[in-house]
């Protein structure tokens, strides 16, 4: 997989049925370093077909501007921003959040990978800001000469367990309550 995407159909790893792989394909990629979409490497463009054809939201950053791709279901964290974060740069998606983007860009380019849970951030998301909570793994993506050039992010939005945990816990301090759990098959009880 050391060569240009160049068979007979180039764009074979787009699935049919995919808004965003119909977005990818009538993006001008030549006006970022991604270059044609038609001359993408064979690595990225398998990375792009696995991300694509996920029912889990993931996000491409590619090289260290961080050129953004993601998948259909990844629309719902997009929100309104839907569907102008394709291809921007970490400097022009997520803007309130671009240092921390940025930050992630250069570890896991330096070829870290990265865990977060539960991590909060405040987003402009939908009508205006709104605190949320993300469990979000950051990978390398490796090119043809074994050095990262992207990085890949699976993202879930934990916001609403994160606080109806909140809220349980509020409320079982607030009652001087505790909490019990029966795991039947081992027979194991525990309380709070």
């Amino acid at each position: 997989m050391t060569g240009k995407n160049t068979g007979p159909d180039t764009l074979a790893f787009l699935p049919e049925g995919s808004e965003l792989a119909a977005l990818i394909r009538a993006f001008d990629w030549k006006g970022t370093p991604l270059g044609e979409l038609q001359q993408w490497p064979e690595y990225l463009c398998a990375v792009v077909a696995l991300m694509l054809r996920s029912a889990v939201p993931m996000t491409l950053q590619w090289g260290h501007e961080g050129w953004m791709i993601y998948n259909d279901a990844y629309r719902d964290i997009a929100g309104t921003r839907h569907p102008g974060l394709l291809g921007k740069s970490i400097a022009n998606a997520w803007a309130e959040i671009a240092d921390f983007r940025r930050g992630v860009v250069d570890r896991v380019l330096d070829g870290h990978t990265l865990s977060y849970r539960d991590e909060y951030f405040s987003l402009v998301h939908h009508d205006g800001p709104e605190d949320v909570w993300m469990d979000i793994d950051y990978s390398p993506v490796i090119d043809a000469a074994g050095v990262p050039a992207g990085v890949l992010a699976i993202v879930k939005d934990t916001t609403r367990r994160f606080r109806a945990e909140q809220r349980l816990l509020i409320a079982q301090e607030a009652g001087s309550v505790g909490t019990f759990e029966l795991y039947p098959q081992s027979g194991r009880f525990e309380v709070s």
